[in-house]
C-alpha cells in the first residue's frame, strides 16, 4: 500500500469512480430534464399547430363568405325568389363543401338555412328556415365575423359576410363547418397527439362534441378529455388544453395529449446504451490505470531533480527520457517550458527597461544610467527632459494611431541626433536625453540641433504633422548628485517653460519655490472654494445704443489668506488640470445668483455673465448643475449668462455643441468669448446655439488708429449681425476706440474705459452715481 505505483493505481481508480458517477449523473439529469423538455416543446407545438390552422379556416370561411356576398346574382335573388336564392346559395356552399350555409335579413330572421349534420349525410333544409335569429347581437356590426354556432347536438364554425345594397347592409351571408370527429382527425394527424373537442355545460356537466383517440385508450374519450380539463392528468399522459370558444354561454375546449412512453421511447433506449458503454470503459480505464502506475515512477523521479534545478535557476541542463509516450512527451514539454521560462525572463527584464512604444530605454533604464554617472567623480553633464507639444490635441482631432506614430518619429530622430549619447522615453509624449556636457553654450547648440532636427514636417494620413518639443534642463553634479532629484529638476524646469511659452528652459533654484507654491495651491484651492475665499468682482458692459449698463462680467478672485490676492490666471489652469473646475464654476454661478437677488431686491435688474471652462463641457451632469442652481434661486433665464470661448468646441464639437444646446434650451443665454483667438471654423460658428458674440481685446484696443483692426472689427460686427447676434467689444481703454465702436453699430463695450472690475459694493455705488444708472431708463420707461 505504501509504494508509489500502488498509490497511483488506488488513486486512478478512485478518480476514475467518482467521475464515472458523477459523469452517470449528470447525464441521467439532462436525459431526465431532456424528456420534459421534449414533451413540454411537442405540446406547445401542437397547441400553436392547432391555433394557427383553426385560426386560418376561420379567416377562409370569413374570406369566402365575403366574397359570396359580393355575388351578383345572389343578391338578386335575396329576398325575392325563396328557391332561387337556396339554390344559388347552395352553389356556394358547394365550392367549399361547407356542412351549413345561413342567410339572415336585415330583421334578423333566417331567410334561408342549409345543413349537414354528419359527414355521410346530405345537405337539407335547416330546420330554422323561417325563425329568428338566435344570437341578433351578432349583427350589429358591419364587418365579417366568425363566431361557434349550435344547431340542435351539433356545433359549427360559422363566417358571416354582410350583404350590401349599394352602401346598405340588406342581410348576412353565413357558411361554415361543423366541429366533429373528421375536424379532430384531421388535427390529430397533424399534430401526431389525439384530439377532443368538449362543451361545458355547467362547471361539473362536461359534454364531449368529437374527439380523435386511439382505441386502447383506458378511458371513455369523454371521461379522458374531461381528466385533463379538471387537471387531473395519469402519469402515462402529457396533456394541454385550449378554449376555443363559446357556445350559449358554454364555453368549447379542445383538450390535446399523448403517451408519455412513446414520446421519451428513444431517450430510454439512448440511457441503456449509455449505461452499457460506461461499464465497458470503466473495465478498460481500469486495465489501463494498473499498466500505467507501472511505468510513472522512474521518469517522474527525473522530472523532479530537473524542476529542483530550475528552482535554483539552472536552465542550462535539460530532462532526458527516452520513453515515446505521455511521460516522454511531458519531459519534451518541461525542456520547452524551461526555455521559455529563460526567454520570458530576457523579455520581462527588456519590458522593464525598455519603452515597448519606441523600444528605446525607459525611465527605470535613465535612473539606473544617471546613478551610474553621478558616482563618476569629476563627471559633469545635463539631463534634458523633452515633451512633444500638441499631442494631447493630435489624439482627440485624428486619433491615437497617429499620435503615437508622430512619438516613434520623435523618438527615431532623437535617436540619430544624439547617437553618441543616450536617448530615453519616459512615458507618453516624454523623453529625455544625456548630454556629455554642462556649458550652456553646447547645450545652447543642442537645442539648435533638436529644433532643426523637428523641423521636416511628419505626413500622417494625407496630414503634415509639424513636430515641436518643449525642453527643459537640469545640470549634473551642480543642480542634483542624485538621480531622482536631477529628473525632477529637469521636470521642474519643463513645467516652468511651459508655464513662461518657452521653448528651452534652464532648471534655476527659485523655481523649487514657485513648484512649490503651485503645489500649495493645488491643495489649498479645494480649501478655498469650501470656505468661500474666494469673491466676485464685477465689470459692466456699456449698451452703446442706450448709453446705459444692463449687463455687467463676474470675475472671480481668491483672497489667500497667507498669499493674498491671487490672479485667477494662477489658479484657473489648476482647478482645471486637478478637476476642480466643476467646484469652483458651481461656486461661482451660486455666488453671481445671489448677487444678482441682491441686486434685483435693490431694484437694479442685472444681467450677469459667468465664463465656463471647456472641461465644463465634457461634463455630463453640467446641464443639471444648472437647473438646481435657477431652481434653487428662483431666477428667471435671462438672470445669468454663459461665455465659452471658441476652444471650448475644438476637441470635441459634436459633444460640446450638443451640451451648448441643452444649455440653450434651458433659455440660458450663450456667448462666444475672446473671438479671434480660437481655431473655430464658420461651420462650427453657425452651428454653435449662441445670442452673442465678445470680439477678443486684441482686435479692440486702438481699432481707431490700425486700418487692419478696423477691417476685422467692422466685418465681424457685419457678419454676427447678419447671423442674428449681438456683439461686445471687450478691451476698450479710451474714448476714441469706444466712439469707433459705436460709429460702427457695436452692441456693447467693455473696458477700463468704463469701469474696471469692481466688488459687488463698490460697483452699486459707481453705478448709482454714474450716468450709466439703468434705473433712470426703467423710470423713463415706466
Amino acid at each position: 500500500m505504501g509504494s508509489l505505483k500502488t498509490k497511483i493505481f488506488i488513486f486512478f481508480v478512485t478518480l476514475l469512480m467518482v467521475v464515472q458517477a458523477t459523469s452517470l449523473w449528470t447525464v441521467y439529469n439532462a436525459n431526465t430534464k431532456q424528456g420534459e423538455e421534449q414533451i413540454q416543446s411537442r405540446l406547445n407545438a401542437a397547441k400553436s399547430v392547432f391555433e394557427t390552422q383553426y385560426q386560418q379556416r376561420s379567416y377562409y370561411l370569413q374570406a369566402f363568405a365575403e366574397t359570396a356576398a359580393k355575388d351578383f346574382g345572389l343578391k338578386e335573388v335575396f329576398g325575392a325568389d325563396q328557391r332561387s336564392f337556396l339554390i344559388a346559395l347552395n352553389n356556394h356552399r358547394k365550392r367549399i363543401d361547407a356542412d351549413i350555409a345561413v342567410a339572415v335579413d336585415q330583421n334578423q330572421s333566417i331567410v334561408g338555412q342549409l345543413i349537414r349534420r354528419s359527414p355521410n349525410e346530405k345537405i337539407s333544409l335547416g330546420p330554422d328556415q323561417g325563425n329568428s335569429f338566435p344570437t341578433p347581437d351578432w349583427f350589429t356590426g358591419e364587418k365579417a365575423f366568425t363566431h361557434l354556432y349550435q344547431q340542435g347536438q351539433q356545433l359549427y364554425q360559422l363566417s358571416f359576410a354582410p350583404l350590401k345594397s349599394g352602401q346598405q347592409i340588406v342581410g348576412w351571408i353565413g357558411y361554415g363547418y361543423q366541429i366533429n370527429a373528421v375536424l379532430a382527425q384531421t388535427f390529430a394527424d397533424i399534430t401526431g397527439l389525439s384530439i377532443e373537442f368538449m362543451l361545458e355545460q355547467t362547471s361539473d356537466n362536461w359534454r364531449s362534441i368529437a374527439a380523435a383517440i386511439p382505441s386502447n385508450y383506458p378511458l371513455a374519450p369523454s371521461q379522458q378529455g374531461l381528466n385533463i380539463l379538471q387537471n387531473t392528468i395519469p402519469e402515462n399522459l402529457i396533456a394541454t388544453q385550449i378554449k376555443v370558444g363559446v357556445v350559449s354561454e358554454q364555453p368549447l375546449h379542445v383538450t390535446i395529449f399523448g403517451s408519455r412512453s412513446n414520446l421519451l421511447e428513444t431517450l430510454q433506449d439512448n440511457w441503456w446504451h449509455l449505461l452499457a458503454l460506461e461499464g465497458g470503459m470503466v473495465s478498460i480505464v481500469l486495465f489501463a490505470a494498473y499498466l500505467l502506475a507501472g511505468g510513472i515512477t522512474r521518469p517522474v523521479r527525473k522530472l523532479v531533480r530537473q524542476a529542483q534545478f530550475i528552482a535554483r535557476g539552472n536552465y542550462e541542463s535539460s530532462v532526458d527520457i527516452v520513453e515515446k509516450n505521455e511521460l516522454g512527451q511531458l519531459a519534451n514539454e518541461f525542456n520547452q517550458m524551461q526555455k521559455a521560462v529563460l526567454v520570458r525572463e530576457q523579455k520581462i527584464s527588456h519590458q522593464l527597461k525598455f519603452n515597448s512604444l519606441t523600444n528605446l530605454p525607459n525611465r527605470y533604464s535613465l535612473l539606473q544610467t544617471l546613478d551610474d554617472k553621478l558616482k563618476e567623480q569629476g563627471s559633469a553633464f545635463s539631463l534634458l527632459h523633452l515633451d512633444i507639444r500638441r499631442t494631447r490635441t493630435v489624439n482627440d482631432t485624428l486619433g491615437y494611431q497617429i499620435g503615437d506614430l508622430m512619438i516613434q518619429e520623435v523618438g527615431k530622430r532623437l535617436v540619430r541626433l544624439n547617437a553618441n549619447s543616450q536617448t530615453f522615453h519616459l512615458d507618453g509624449d516624454e523623453f529625455a536625453m544625456i548630454i556629455e556636457s554642462a556649458n550652456l553654450s553646447e547645450l545652447a547648440n543642442w537645442q539648435t540641433k533638436i529644433e532643426e532636427a523637428m523641423d521636416e514636417p511628419l505626413c500622417g494620413e494625407d496630414t503634415l504633422l509639424h513636430l515641436q518639443l518643449q525642453i527643459g534642463f537640469a545640470r549634473a553634479p551642480d543642480d542634483a548628485k542624485d538621480p531622482q532629484q536631477l529628473l525632477q529638476k529637469a521636470d521642474t524646469a519643463l513645467s516652468h517653460g511651459k508655464r513662461e511659452q518657452r521653448n528651452f528652459q534652464q532648471y534655476l533654484t527659485e523655481m523649487d519655490a514657485d513648484a512649490n507654491r503651485r503645489l500649495s495651491l493645488v491643495n489649498d484651492l479645494k480649501i478655498a472654494i469650501e470656505q468661500n475665499q474666494l469673491c466676485l468682482f464685477y465689470q459692466p458692459k456699456l449698451d452703446l445704443n442706450s448709453g446705459k449698463i444692463h449687463h455687467l462680467e463676474a470675475l472671480v478672485r481668491w483672497q489667500h489668506p497667507l498669499q493674498g490676492m491671487i490672479p485667477p490666471d494662477a489658479f484657473i489652469s489648476i482647478a482645471e488640470q486637478t478637476g476642480q473646475i466643476d467646484a469652483l464654476s458651481n461656486w461661482v454661478l451660486n455666488e453671481a445668483a445671489c448677487q444678482y437677488r441682491t441686486w434685483s431686491n435693490q431694484g437694479l435688474d442685472l444681467s450677469i455673465a459667468v465664463n465656463i471652462s471647456a472641461d465644463n463641457l465634457k461634463n455630463q451632469r453640467f446641464t443639471e448643475s444648472l437647473r438646481k442652481i435657477w431652481s434653487q434661486h428662483q431666477l428667471p433665464a435671462n438672470a445669468l449668462s454663459l461665455e465659452v470661448t471658441e476652444s471650448a468646441v475644438v476637441s470635441d464639437p459634436e459633444s460640446a455643441i450638443h451640451m451648448l444646446c441643452e444649455i440653450r434650451d434651458q433659455g440660458i443665454k450663450l456667448s462666444i468669448d475672446d473671438y479671434g483667438t480660437g481655431y473655430s471654423s464658420l461651420a462650427q460658428l453657425k452651428q454653435m446655439p449662441v445670442s452673442e458674440l465678445k470680439i477678443d481685446r486684441s482686435f479692440v484696443d486702438k481699432v481707431h488708429l490700425s486700418s487692419d483692426d478696423q477691417i476685422i472689427v467692422r466685418s465681424t460686427i457685419r457678419m454676427a449681425h447678419d447671423m442674428g447676434l449681438s456683439v461686445v467689444a471687450e478691451g476698450i481703454e479710451d474714448k476714441d476706440t469706444l466712439l469707433w465702436l459705436q460709429e460702427h453699430d457695436c452692441d456693447l463695450a467693455q473696458g477700463y474705459f468704463i469701469s474696471r472690475p469692481l466688488p459687488a459694493d463698490e460697483f452699486s455705488q459707481w453705478l448709482l452715481s454714474s450716468d450709466f444708472n439703468p434705473t433712470q431708463l426703467r423710470v423713463l420707461h415706466g
